[in-house]
């Protein structure tokens, strides 16, 4: 997934967000656990949705992290964890599963939330199945694409077979060229993911519908849309500074919860830098603001190896996976730590 949110810079610490941390999460409970193998974390640059992640500073320190670093350009998930760039970051399952199926090191420890990502379609497509033999651009025609294997995850659980019934062409890796090629109507269907949608919205070249989102419609509101992923070979060095951070994350969660304007406010003013080129009368407060203003922050509601289970029967159904849905569960989580902090972190 394209980058959206922050700079190579590291994020100057402070105590902005500690009347939004969650009563009895901030104090006493970093006790039990050992001090952090290591006081450095590199965590790549967060997506518009992802409030949990530049939220998460100040919990991180409380943790015992001095050297938080927000780094941009760090490029996919299999990208930074295969060439140990970073440590953490987000990743939607849909390409998580196929990441881990092709040997990346990279393991999810939590869901940040559910659905964030809309189809939209042009004129005269009403369903998901109205994309039988129509045209979709994306970066790259191939499990390596996020976008690519979302919507092929998506046709497939309708019955389409998305690389027989379906016209995939290549536009570029950038999301500007993907919304270009829709809003000029080359590509019948676009995939609005982070701010995506705040902006289609108000472009007045798109003559478009939306037909699924996944914040609302079922079963994709039922699953994780992004997760915490880590590098694997970093968290295996570190047990003790993986659950640090897995829970100083999950408390930067509830405090998107308590209180989404300040969330917003926060990432506008941490370097947010927009994935598509929104309107001039857009700030980028209010492109955030509406962004996560419908997402649900409830990650003790949220279950990460059901949604990988569910992604990868997906892609396994039209062979664009070898593994199984166990053999990436097994290999690609780690979710013990995420369970205990359902009961003993309040919400």
């Amino acid at each position: 997934m394209i980058r959206t949110l922050a700079t190579g810079a590291t994020v100057a610490a402070g105590a902005a967000l500690a009347s939004c941390a969650p009563s009895g999460a901030a104090s006493g409970t970093a006790a039990e656990l050992p001090p952090p193998e290591t006081t450095t974390l590199r965590i790549t640059s967060p997506f518009a949705c992802d409030p949990p992640l530049w939220l998460a500073k100040e919990f991180l320190v409380d943790e015992g992290f001095r050297d938080v670093q927000y780094l941009g350009g760090s490029g996919r998930p299999r990208d930074w964890a295969t060439s140990g760039a970073a440590d953490f970051g987000a990743a939607h399952p849909e390409e998580l599963v196929a990441a881990i199926d092709a040997g990346a090191p990279l393991v999810a420890l939590a869901g940040l939330h559910a659905g964030c990502q809309e189809v939209w379609v042009g004129p005269g497509i009403t369903s998901l199945r109205d994309l039988r033999g129509k045209r979709i651009g994306v970066g790259h025609k191939s499990t390596e694409d996020q976008f690519f294997t979302f919507f092929a995850t998506t046709l497939a659980y309708v019955g389409i077979d998305p690389v027989k019934d379906v016209s995939f062409f290549e536009v570029g890796p950038t999301y500007e060229a993907m919304m270009k090629a829709f809003t000029e109507g080359r590509s019948d269907a676009f995939l609005a993911a982070a701010e995506g949608a705040a902006v289609l919205r108000r472009n007045p070249r798109s003559q478009s519908t939306k037909i699924l989102d996944q914040s609302a419609d079922k079963p994709w509101s039922q699953y994780v849309c992004c997760m915490l992923v880590a590098n694997r070979d970093w968290t295996r060095q570190n047990p003790v500074a993986t659950k640090r951070v897995t829970r100083a994350i999950m408390r930067a969660a509830d405090a998107t919860v308590k209180d989404l304007p300040r969330a917003a406010h926060e990432g506008a003013t941490r370097h947010f830098q927009p994935l598509l080129q929104h309107p001039t009368a857009l700030s980028d407060e209010q492109v955030l603001n509406e962004t996560i203003a419908t997402i649900s922050y409830d990650w003790r509601e949220l279950d990460p190896e059901e949604t990988l289970r569910f992604f990868a029967l997906r892609l396994g159904d039209v062979k664009l996976i070898k593994s199984t849905p166990q053999q990436i569960i097994n290999l690609g989580s780690d979710v013990a730590y995420v369970r205990q902090l359902r009961t003993q972190l309040k919400a």
